[in-house]
């Protein structure tokens, strides 16, 4: 397969580049994407920040960054001749006066050309509005701008509207690309891509065959050095809201018939916006490590919790009544992320027959397999496990970090793989009635290092279920 090269120009403005999300993610995917000669002759890469440095500075500290993320090592050659495109610029986000010095400086770099402007928002939320309004204001009418957002959108229904219409006040829909890196992960994508390729996973994936579905996303790590912040947050914003319920819209959504984003958007809406919690504390567990509270600038009474699992359902004909059971934690026994999608069994079945299950891996394998029971021997047959599996693991040259994938799919104006308002909207208003049901618990304190709080499993013995665990 040939590989995809912009052809085109471009600049990409990183705002914020001086902070974690840059570092971590962005610069070592403009690596990777110059790695594979994914770049024309001409582009340029600045990165906007408050903080005052010169070129070189910065230049040094993408270098920096690429190395450590890249534990196999770098071609210093390749990584050179990404440098020669690296810029910077000195800023405020909330003064005009710094986007109109701004327009002056990239123009001034690219000579006056007419190529695109990738403006990527790598900056805290509350940094977002300036931004948009002084990107907004300072543009040419003629300018191909295209804003990269990355979550959070908002931190609740009302704030996510708000920023919808904010943002509408300065910029076309389809120049605003709403990112969400787990649906970057090829893994992910390949949830889709099976489900459109194969009608016979998608005749297993219906409701009413199904007896329960479960999301686990689990880290070994703890909060480190975001503790800042998710102090402010917590994982069930964190995780749930976006990452993992977007992940449920892929396995129970109906396959659209058009290949388009709208499409997908619209069948990915229609189950968040289906979405059901019950407003009661058995359909939730919270949860915090033993040492978070020991941290610095966390206060020693902090109800924030490191670890969430919800029971949910889907009110829609073909899933009515069908349990989904969602957990993530940090500081736990095991850093893994599964799907596991259990399937009923006949009412003459013996309830003490295990399972059929189908389970896409997608951390630390990346893999798909279907369990399936038969028997085993004769006279007393035993159950017998068939496991048919195989990698869903990227291979061979297309293979790119999630920024570098969905960076590519925003220089070809593709948007299958981001989000839209109404999903965002939707996926708030049922995660503020799990946010609402927790104000009135106390996390439950478990040990670093274990499977989490013992309560989980109340979930989803509820109905009769335990949690696989793979």
């Amino acid at each position: 397969m040939k590989l995809y090269r912009i052809q085109d120009p471009f600049i990409l403005t990183i705002f914020g580049a001086s902070g974690d999300l840059a570092k971590e993610k962005i610069f070592p995917a403009l690596y990777s994407l110059m790695e594979q000669k994914r770049f024309p002759a001409d582009f340029w890469i600045i990165g906007y920040a408050r903080t005052e440095k010169d070129i070189q500075t910065f230049r040094q500290e993408f270098e920096q960054s690429v190395i450590q993320k890249n534990k196999g090592g770098v071609d210093k050659n390749i990584l050179n001749k990404l440098l020669d495109h690296v810029f910077y610029f000195t800023g405020q986000y909330d003064q005009k006066k710094s986007f109109i010095d701004f327009q002056k400086y990239h123009r001034e770099l690219i000579k006056d050309k007419k190529i695109m402007h990738m403006a990527y928002f790598s900056v805290p939320p509350q940094a977002f509005k300036p931004i948009i309004q002084n990107l907004g204001e300072t543009k040419k009418a003629s300018d191909d701008v295209r804003l990269i957002i990355e979550k959070p959108f908002g931190e609740d229904t009302a704030s996510a509207t708000d920023l919808f219409h904010f943002i509408a006040g300065y910029f076309e829909e389809e120049k605003v690309y709403l990112l969400d890196h787990y649906l970057g992960k090829s893994v992910v994508q390949s949830i889709l891509h099976l489900r459109e390729c194969n009608r016979i996973l998608n005749t297993l994936l219906v409701g009413d065959d199904i007896a329960n579905i479960q999301i686990t996303a689990f880290e070994s790590a703890g909060v480190n050095s975001r503790i800042g912040y998710f102090d402010q947050v917590g994982l069930t914003k964190d995780m749930i809201q976006s990452h993992l319920l977007q992940v449920l819209a892929l396995i129970t959504m109906a396959i659209p018939v058009t290949d388009t984003a709208e499409s997908l958007h619209r069948e990915k809406y229609n189950i968040l916006s289906s979405l059901s919690f019950i407003p009661n504390p058995k359909n939730i567990v919270i949860g915090q490590y033993q040492s978070y509270c020991q941290k610095r600038d966390v206060d020693s009474c902090s109800p924030t919790e490191t670890f969430s699992a919800v029971r949910l359902f889907i009110d829609r004909q073909n899933w009515y009544n069908v349990p989904i059971y969602i957990r993530t934690g940090k500081m736990l026994k095991k850093k893994k992320t599964s799907i596991v999608i259990e399937f009923k069994k006949f009412a003459f079945q013996p309830k003490e027959d295990p399972a059929n299950l189908l389970v896409i891996e997608l951390y630390p394998e990346e893999k798909m397999s279907l369990k399936l029971i038969t028997k085993n021997g004769v006279g007393k047959m035993e159950n017998k496990v068939i496991t048919t599996s195989d990698s869903l693991a990227c291979s061979g040259d297309d293979c790119l970090p999630e920024h570098g994938l969905l960076l590519l799919d925003i220089v070809r104006g593709r948007k299958t793989h981001f989000l839209n308002f109404p999903q965002i909207i939707a996926a708030w208003q049922v995660t503020e009635k799990m946010l609402k049901t927790m104000k009135k618990m106390k996390p439950e304190i478990y040990k670093d290092g274990s499977t989490g709080p013992d309560s989980q499993n109340n979930l989803t013995a509820m109905d009769k279920f335990a949690w696989h665990e793979l």
